[in-house]
């Protein structure tokens, strides 16, 4: 077993934490094998990356897919870029670490089960959510009185809508087939891309659950973050409006609940603590948990949110399974079995004609030449939607959206005006460094701005500036990744300004002293967030953390227009490379729904 500084030197990318893990777990199994230690190695930097095992024996034979990206892991695992560690042919690295007691019931620190090696915690973390949903997925039965409640009602919800070219799409309403489907599942998954009407269908999913059942259902709302619980929040109540002017009856409607939670706070988990308030001891009282944006759940939270719910509690999962899967470990989205997904397939949003919908199937499909062709085409005028920039107009673009979204925010009379100018454009970015990561865009920006707005400060606080926390503070209701508004109140102290569903609130800027400026943002921070136009910047040493999923999850933020900056090389790149996330969980429930 080589030493750390002998790591290190062999190894300079490594990261230190991956070195610290591999020790450990050496000395757990008292091996000095080299091989089992760059094994570690190798799981603890896919553990950061998000997958939720480390793949050995892949479930592809060489014959169907050489270039299987769990298989060519397996045999050639690269610690860095200059060639890295090969690790011995399969047979052989199997051979090895089965002379260790690492099978599930050995007790230690790490697990070796179907050529999947884990860290114990993760493992379990799988084994639970596979068993919990397993449970829960036994048929409801409705009788035939509550069948005709609900098929009377929705004759009533969703009515037939305009013809449209596809026969098929004539003939079946996707979003009443969910609800149907949903009736009769306890736990029911609808997922579809942006615009499908996944709140819309949910809305009508709640009131026809409460129409057939005997008692009133207990109802809960939650989503990952405080931001997608506020955008979940105002898609809930824009579809009440919609179904009170169905004239549906008012009590189902006032059943749907009127706040929501994020996940932390609705198991009651601490701050930087194990401690969870709700758990298999003390379940939540709900008969029903919806749950938006589950593609941002990670695994151990799928673990605790399944423990805390009572045994007979419905579960609805909503999301896009082609946006980006969670930051931290796990696919929980992706690794559900089809049969077991209501998919919505139409777009209200995106017809297939435009340019932006047409550009996100493109990418979703991983067609790198064809979706390029795309963007080229919007500068002849045949995609009005798209916009693509070359670096040689970069600058004169940041000049002109400046003038035209950013100054207008600055100068405007009223917050509701400097909210709506917010909420028309966002300029987006795969990474934070760099002179066209978020940091350095943002810092152009603010000097591009202080030429022609005299209150701006770079760096300082000003009325209009827009900003993100990127701290939780429970105590205030404010969570990491919400987006403001620098305001000055009525004695003219500078506060920062947040939109809710009750309102707007003003929090004086001395409590929140995690704030960064939010002209620009990461791609990442903007799941579950909508603007009029999308500026999508692609730096070239962003290229080892772009994927079809991140352009896919930027490019369905824009409802009008999407300008993108990036070149040919990038975009191709970026395009072709599928995100693959490896895990257990699909193969645990595999067959099983």
């Amino acid at each position: 077993m080589l030493s750390n500084a002998e790591l290190r030197t062999r190894y300079p990318s490594l990261e230190a934490i991956d070195v610290y893990l591999a020790q450990q777990l050496c000395q757990s199994l008292d091996s000095q094998s080299e091989v089992l230690q760059h094994l570690f190695i190798a799981l603890s930097e896919a553990l950061r990356k998000g997958h939720s095992c480390l793949v050995l024996v892949s479930e592809v034979s060489e014959l169907d897919d050489p270039s299987d990206p769990s298989l060519a892991g397996q045999r050639y695992w690269s610690l860095d870029n200059q060639g890295g560690y090969v690790f011995p042919p399969v047979a052989q690295l199997m051979a090895l670490v089965s002379e260790y007691a690492i099978g599930p019931e050995d007790g230690a620190p790490v697990v070796l089960e179907d050529g999947r090696l884990y860290l114990r915690r993760y493992w379990h973390y799988e084994q639970q959510v596979a068993q919990q949903l397993l449970q829960r997925m036994q048929p409801q039965v409705l009788t035939p009185a509550q069948t005709q409640t609900a098929e009377n009602l929705l004759a009533q919800l969703f009515t037939p809508t305009t013809p449209t070219t596809s026969q098929a799409e004539q003939q079946i309403d996707w979003q009443a087939q969910a609800v149907r489907d949903a009736l009769t599942r306890q736990v029911c998954v609808i997922a579809g891309g942006p615009g499908t009407g996944k709140t819309y269908t949910v809305a009508r999913l709640l009131v026809t659950l409460q129409a057939v059942q005997d008692e009133p259902l207990a109802i809960a709302m939650a989503a990952p973050t405080g931001k997608a619980k506020q955008r979940l929040l105002e898609s809930i109540n824009h579809a009440k409006l919609q179904l009170q002017q169905q004239a549906i009856e008012p009590s189902l409607i006032d059943s749907i609940p009127t706040t929501a939670h994020t996940l932390h706070g609705l198991l009651g988990l601490r701050p930087n603590s194990q401690y969870v308030k709700h758990h298999q001891a003390n379940p939540l009282n709900i008969d029903l948990l919806l749950v938006d944006e589950v593609s941002m759940v990670d695994l151990p939270m799928m673990a605790r949110l399944l423990d805390a719910l009572p045994a007979h509690c419905r579960l609805v999962l909503v999301g896009d399974a082609q946006q980006l899967p969670s930051v931290a470990a796990g696919s929980i989205l992706a690794d559900i079995p089809a049969s077991a997904v209501s998919y919505l397939h139409r777009s209200r949003r995106f017809d297939g004609q435009g340019g932006i919908g047409t550009l996100a199937k493109q990418v979703m499909k991983n067609l790198a030449p064809a979706s390029w062709q795309t963007l080229q085409q919007s500068d002849a005028g045949a995609n009005p939607e798209l916009q693509l920039i070359d670096s040689d107009n970069y600058q004169q673009w940041l000049q002109q959206v400046c003038a035209d979204y950013f100054l207008p925010m600055l100068k405007a009379d009223t917050l509701q005006q400097a909210f709506d100018y917010l909420a028309q454009f966002r300029i987006l970015a795969a990474t934070r460094k760099g002179e066209q990561g978020v940091e350095g865009i943002n810092q152009q920006l603010e000097s591009l701005l202080s030429l022609s707005h005299a209150k701006v400060r770079i760096g300082q606080h000003y009325q209009g500036k827009p900003v993100m926390v990127t701290k939780n503070h429970h105590g205030l209701d404010l969570y990491n990744g919400d987006i403001g508004i620098i305001w000055a109140m009525d004695n003219g102290q500078l506060a920062v300004c947040f939109q809710h569903a009750g309102g707007t609130r003003m929090v004086n800027v001395g409590l929140l002293q995690d704030l960064e400026t939010v002209y620009a943002m990461t791609i990442h921070k903007t799941q579950g967030s909508e603007f009029e136009h999308v500026g999508l910047v692609l730096a070239p040493q962003a290229e080892p953390l772009l994927s079809s999923q991140l352009l896919y999850t930027a490019i369905t933020r824009a409802k009008q227009q999407c300008s993108i900056c990036t070149s040919q090389t990038t975009w191709l790149r970026a395009v072709a490379n599928k995100t693959q996330r490896w895990s257990g969980l699909k193969h645990l429930l595999s067959g099983r729904f």
